[in-house]
C-alpha cells in the first residue's frame, strides 16, 4: 500500500509545478520540497501533495495552510509537524521514487544520481522546540553514522523569516542515507527521508517459478524444468526459454527486494506478424510479479520486461532485464485418427460388451447401491457446503483482527494469499474427491496465512513412498482440524507454538496426523466449544463417507492431555484402492 500510495502521490504533483514530476526534461529546481495533505472541497478527500516552495522565500510554507486559499482545496495541513524541507540540485532529473514504510510512517524516497548535496531541515523546529528534538543518520540500513543527536542548529536562511532547525547536508555517493527526525518524549511524533545515491537500478532476477497443470518448479534448475530452457547468461536469465502452448498456468518472476525502488513490468507479444506492448503494473512490495497464463495463451515470441518507475518509460539496456520466451504449438500425435480407428473401434465393442453382461447380471444390485449412494453422497455435499463458508468466515475474521491491529502489511499480504486460496476452495468445493497434493496444499496455504497473525511455526511430514499426485481424499479433509489445532492449540503461544501434520500409510491405510503443543483439552470440551463448528461438521462427514464407503471405514481418534493435542484420522484399505 505504501508504494501505491507514492506512486499516486507522484501522479498529483504534476498539477503543482511544471517543474515537478518524474520526466526527462523535468528538473528539481531552486526549490524545497515538502509533503502535505489537503482537502478537496468537491470531493472532501484528503489526499497527499508535494508542494515546491522557491528558495528565496522559504516562510511561504506556512501560508499554506491557510483555509480557504483556494478554489479547489478547501485546507492543507503538513503530513507531520516537523514539516521536513528537501533542497536537491536545481538540475536533478529524476528524483522521485517510492516509499518505505516505517511502523506506521512512510519516509519518501530521492534518487540522487549526480552525486550532488541534499539539504534537510525542519520549518516545524524553532528556537521554543529545538530542545525537544532530535535526530540520527543511518547509511544502507547497517551502520549508524550519527546516533541520535540534538538538532545540529538553528539557521535564517533562504528568506526566512524566523529561524528554523537545520539537520543537515549530506553527500554519500553510491550508497543510501536515511535521515530520521523524532521527539524526545513521543517516538510517534518523528518523520524521515531516505536519499539514494546510486546510479544502478537494473532489476536482479532471483528465479522464475513454473506453474503447470498440477505441479510447479523453479526453471532455472535445469533437472527439473521439463527442457524448457537450457542457456542461462551472467544474470541468470533464460536465452532459450520455450514450452507448448497451454503447458503453463503462470509464470512467478521473483526479483530482489529493493525497497528504495519502484519497478514496473511490461508484456512485449509478437503473434503472427502482430506485435503490442502491455503495462502490466508495478512488482508487489515483496519483488514478485505473477504472470496468468491468459497473457501468453497464444503461440508466439514473448518478452517479459522490469524497469524503474519512470514517468516516461526510456527503454535503455542498463535500465531494463529483459526475458524472452517463446510459446510454441502442441507437438503432432505420433498417430493420425484414421490409424487409431480400428483399435478404438474395437476397443468400443469390447466395452460395450462387458458393460452390457454386466448390467444385466448386476442390475438390481447396483440399483439399490445407487440408490443409497446418491442418498450419501448428497447428504455429503451438504455438510461440505457448509464447511467451506465455514472456512472463509474464520479467514475473514483473521484479516479483520489484522486490520484492527494496524497491521496493513500483514493484512495485504493475508488477503493475496486468501485470495489464492479462495479460488482453489471454490475450484474443489464441487469435487467428491481431490488428489493429495491438492489436499496439502491447500492445509499449508491456510497455515501460512495463520502464521502471519499468530507467528507459530509449522511443519508437513509426508510418507515419501505416497504417491500424492494420484491418491484421491475427499476434499478439505484435514484442513478443520489444523484451523482447530490453531485457533484452541497454540494461538496463545505466538512462536513458542509448533504444528506438525503427518501423512503416511500403514499397509494399505491412509493415516492423517495432526499435532500441536497447545493447551489440551478433552472431547466434551471440544464438542462444546462454539468455534468447534468445523470439528462437528467434520465427525458428520467421516460418518456419511463411512456409509459411503463401507469397504473402507474412517476413524477419527483424539488424544489431549494438560499440554499438546495430537488428533488422527485413518483411512482403511484406501491406498491400494485410492491408486
Amino acid at each position: 500500500m505504501g508504494s501505491f500510495k507514492w506512486i499516486v502521490l507522484l501522479s498529483l504533483i504534476l498539477f503543482i509545478s511544471p517543474k515537478v514530476g518524474l520526466g526527462q526534461e523535468s528538473t528539481f529546481g531552486h526549490n524545497f520540497l515538502f509533503e502535505v495533505v489537503s482537502t478537496q472541497k468537491q470531493t472532501m478527500v484528503k489526499e497527499p501533495f508535494v508542494l515546491n516552495i522557491p528558495d528565496t522565500c522559504i516562510s511561504d510554507i506556512f501560508t499554506k495552510f491557510d483555509k480557504n486559499k483556494s478554489e479547489k482545496i478547501l485546507y492543507s495541513e503538513p503530513k507531520s509537524k516537523l514539516m521536513l524541507g528537501v533542497k536537491l540540485n536545481p538540475q536533478l532529473q529524476n528524483y522521485f521514487s517510492t516509499s518505505v514504510q516505517s511502523y506506521t510512517k512512510e519516509y519518501p524516497v530521492y534518487l540522487i544520481s549526480d552525486s550532488s548535496d541534499a539539504i534537510l531541515v525542519a520549518m516545524g523546529i524553532n528556537r521554543t522546540t529545538v530542545s525537544e528534538y532530535k535526530y540520527r543518520v543511518v547509511e544502507n540500513d547497517s551502520i549508524e553514522l550519527i546516533s541520535w543527536s540534538a538538532i545540529p542548529r538553528l539557521e535564517q536562511r533562504y528568506g526566512a523569516k524566523q529561524p528554523y532547525g537545520f539537520i543537515g547536508s549530506f553527500n554519500a555517493p553510491g550508497k543510501r542515507i536515511l535521515v530520521e527526525v523524532v521527539r524526545r518524549d513521543n517516538y510517534s511524533e518523528r518523520d524521515g527521508i531516505i536519499f539514494d545515491w546510486r546510479i544502478n537500478f537494473k532489476p536482479i532476477l532471483e528465479q522464475i517459478i513454473v506453474s503447470t497443470p498440477g505441479h510447479y518448479f523453479n526453471l532455472q534448475e535445469p533437472r527439473l524444468n521439463h527442457r524448457y530452457a537450457s542457456k542461462f547468461d551472467q544474470w541468470r536469465v533464460p536465452e532459450d526459454f520455450e514450452f507448448p502452448k497451454d503447458s503453463i498456468t503462470s509464470l512467478l518472476f521473483q526479483f530482489r527486494k529493493q525497497e528504495t525502488l519502484a519497478h514496473v513490468a511490461w508484456l512485449i507479444r509478437d503473434i503472427e506478424g502482430k506485435r503490442d506492448t502491455l503495462r502490466l503494473g508495478f512488482l508487489d512490495v515483496y519483488g514478485y510479479y505473477d504472470l496468468e497464463g491468459k497473457y501468453f495463451s497464444n503461440p508466439g515470441i514473448y518478452e517479459f520486461i522490469v524497469q524503474q518507475q519512470k514517468k516516461t518509460p526510456a527503454w535503455t539496456k542498463k535500465d531494463l532485464l529483459r526475458i524472452p520466451f517463446k510459446v510454441i504449438k502442441p507437438k503432432q500425435e505420433l498417430y493420425s485418427i484414421k490409424q487409431l480407428s480400428p483399435y478404438f473401434l474395437l476397443l468400443v465393442a469390447v466395452s460395450i460388451l462387458t458393460f452390457t453382461i454386466y448390467v444385466q447380471y448386476n442390475r438390481l444390485k447396483l440399483r439399490q447401491l445407487g440408490r443409497q449412494r446418491t442418498q450419501a453422497s448428497l447428504k455429503l455435499k451438504v455438510i461440505s457446503a457448509q464447511l467451506n463458508p465455514h472456512f472463509i468466515f474464520n479467514a475473514l475474521s483473521s484479516i479483520q483482527n489484522l486490520i484492527n491491529k494496524n497491521s496493513l502489511l500483514d493484512a495485504n499480504m493475508y488477503l493475496s494469499k486468501f485470495a489464492g486460496l479462495t479460488r482453489k476452495v471454490l475450484t474443489i468445493s464441487n469435487q467428491e474427491m481431490i488428489s493429495l497434493s491438492d489436499e496439502l496444499k491447500v492445509a499449508e496455504v491456510y497455515l501460512q496465512l495463520e502464521q502471519l497473525r499468530f507467528g507459530f511455526n509449522y511443519l508437513f511430514k509426508i510418507d515419501e513412498t505416497l504417491d500424492i499426485e494420484n491418491i484421491e481424499v475427499p476434499g478439505i479433509l484435514i484442513q478443520p482440524f489444523i484451523e482447530n489445532a490453531v485457533k484452541h492449540g497454540i494461538s496463545k503461544l505466538m512462536g513458542d507454538g509448533i504444528i506438525i501434520v503427518e501423512v503416511f500409510g500403514v499397509n494399505h491405510d491412509l493415516v492423517f496426523r495432526v499435532i500441536d503443543n497447545g493447551k489440551g483439552f478433552s472431547e466434551y470440551e471440544a464438542s462444546h466449544k462454539i468455534d468447534s463448528y468445523g470439528l462437528k461438521l467434520c465427525r458428520q462427514r467421516l460418518k456419511l463417507m463411512n456409509e459411503l464407503y463401507k469397504n473402507q471405514p474412517a476413524y477419527l481418534t483424539v488424544e489431549s492431555g494438560m499440554e499438546g493435542t495430537i488428533i488422527t484420522i485413518t483411512i482403511k484399505h484406501w491406498i491400494s484402492n485410492g491408486n
